[in-house]
């Protein structure tokens, strides 16, 4: 609502300027009344504007409207068609489209109307020609007037549809990246969930075959997660979870990428990197998450984890290198938790 009143607010001072400066060659060139009736428009116009600071914007719209079809009407006829008075029933068109508070059905209906007024004034100006006669520098004067209005008019149009397009498609790309992010990320977590890492991985798979860059996949798991909720409730175990990935996401910055895979358990990626350049990461890791206190309430909560860590090769594929990694996890359960195995 606020942009339709400076939006009518705008072309309320252009149409009064352009009828007060357009009346001086009329009034210049003897034709007092229609110099009269031009002011009069000036003062619709004016009227239009204060109501427009007055909380009053749809009865400034519809005010606006009446004036903008009435005295362009009114003026064609009487003055003729190369007055170019006419031209501003096509304005009223475009500002009805402007506006979101008009229904379609009536938009249609009000162009239509218009546009069998603008055909009978064409009809009638040429039928029964009225022209008025200026002098040459006066002539000169009124057409000049009437081109820098219009210029005016139509650049006032465009930078307010542009503005309110160009904001309408940053609103919906705004919407579109948090569809994005949400249909991407985990909730809980933040991490990058398993659809964007099964994604990245058939990615990294067929980059591997054109430049032969290794990369390494570990999936790791908290060891008596299930204890961990158990003890000290769903939130404590959910607060476990958010403290460790930002642990895993500090652990893998310019490294590769990390996502939850499901549950407890995360995948981590190391691009670029040999195993063992991978295991040196990890066991850095694993040490830290051991010794870190993790204080929930009044709890002190400790948490270990395991992995299992496997190169990748292009003839097992992504999925049987995930699988082999999972195994060696499950050994490391088995073996006593705690550790990696790679």
């Amino acid at each position: 609502m606020k942009d339709l009143a400076v939006f009518i607010r705008a072309l309320s001072v252009l149409y009064l300027f352009y009828f007060i400066l357009t009346s001086v060659a009329l009034f210049a060139s003897t034709y007092y009344l229609f110099a009269l009736l031009e002011f009069l428009c000036a003062g619709l116009f004016l009227i239009v504007f204060i109501y427009t600071y007055r909380g009053r914007t749809n009865f400034a719209m519809d005010f606006f409207g009446a004036v903008i079809v009435a005295a362009p009407t009114i003026l064609a006829l009487t003055t003729g068609w190369k007055t170019n008075f006419q031209w501003c029933l096509l304005v009223e068109i475009l500002v009805l489209y402007f506006s979101l508070e008009i229904n379609m059905d009536v938009k249609v209906k009000l162009f239509w109307v218009i546009s069998v007024d603008f055909v009978m004034i064409s009809f009638f100006t040429h039928v029964f020609p009225n022209n008025l006669d200026f002098s040459r520098g006066w002539g000169i004067y009124f057409h000049m007037i009437s081109a820098l209005f219009y210029a005016g008019i139509f650049h006032i149009i465009a930078y307010f549809y542009s503005n309110k397009f160009n904001a309408a498609e940053e609103n919906l790309r705004d919407v579109n990246n948090k569809l994005r992010e949400m249909a991407s990320t985990d909730t809980l977590t933040s991490l990058p969930n398993r659809r964007v890492m099964n994604e990245h991985l058939t990615m990294l798979a067929y980059s591997y075959e054109r430049t032969n860059e290794p990369f390494t996949i570990a999936i790791a798991d908290i060891d008596y997660f299930k204890k961990i909720n158990d003890t000290f409730g769903h939130e404590a175990g959910d607060f476990i979870l958010k403290n460790l990935s930002d642990i895993f996401k500090e652990t893998m910055k310019a490294k590769g990428m990390v996502a939850r895979w499901g549950g407890e358990e995360f995948l981590f990626v190391f691009e670029n990197a040999s195993g063992n350049q991978a295991k040196t990461i990890l066991e850095g890791m694993r040490i830290q998450i051991e010794k870190t206190d993790f204080h929930f309430n009044d709890e002190i909560i400790n948490v270990t984890i395991t992995i299992g860590l496997e190169d990748f090769s292009i003839v097992s594929g992504v999925e049987s290198t995930i699988s082999k990694a999972d195994s060696k996890l499950y050994t490391g359960k088995t073996e006593g938790r705690n550790r990696i195995v790679y």
